[in-house]
């Protein structure tokens, strides 16, 4: 992450809530699958529960991953970090415009836009001069010009990107 004169949180993503609920499910459905399988094959029993527990870990981490979603603004360059699903950093003047997100300026698809605030309503869109590259997950590199982002205090966020 780049040394930063100011950092917004940003919401959306995986909630505590909904992370706990697929975390006993599949805690209870792995114990039930266990019991049931182990009667015909110990081998099988532990190479299932122990995918469960893995999958237990890679949700944890997700949730955790994401509860640090940030957007940096150094004095030069914009990094905008959403856990493991998005990294992008571009230069603070290749930024067109920073406005209040309305109906109007989040689209629901389009090759360009991001939609950081997922399932959330983006309150901000910052629309780039040219196409930035973002990691997405897996290596996937994306290239946008549009950010549908969450944060706390838009108006905060607005004033310093104008500044």
């Amino acid at each position: 992450m780049l040394q930063s004169e100011r950092t917004f949180a940003l919401e959306g993503g995986l909630s505590g809530s909904l992370a706990i609920g697929i975390a006993m499910a599949l805690a209870v459905e792995g114990v039930a699958l266990h019991v049931w399988i182990a009667a015909r094959s110990h081998v099988w029993a532990w190479a299932i529960t122990s995918i469960n527990v893995a999958t237990l870990v890679w949700l944890w981490r997700a949730y955790q991953a994401r509860s640090r979603s940030a957007l940096a603004i150094g004095t030069h360059d914009v990094e905008v970090t959403i856990g493991n699903q998005l990294q992008c950093r571009f230069a603070r003047s290749a930024i067109a415009s920073a406005d209040v997100a309305t109906w109007r300026s989040v689209p629901d698809v389009a090759p360009d836009f991001i939609n950081a605030a997922k399932p959330l309503e983006p309150n901000v869109v910052l629309v780039l001069r040219e196409p930035a590259e973002a990691r997405l997950p897996f290596g996937i590199r994306k290239r946008v010009m549009r950010f549908g982002l969450r944060v706390g205090d838009p108006d905060a966020l607005l004033a310093e990107l104008r500044s």
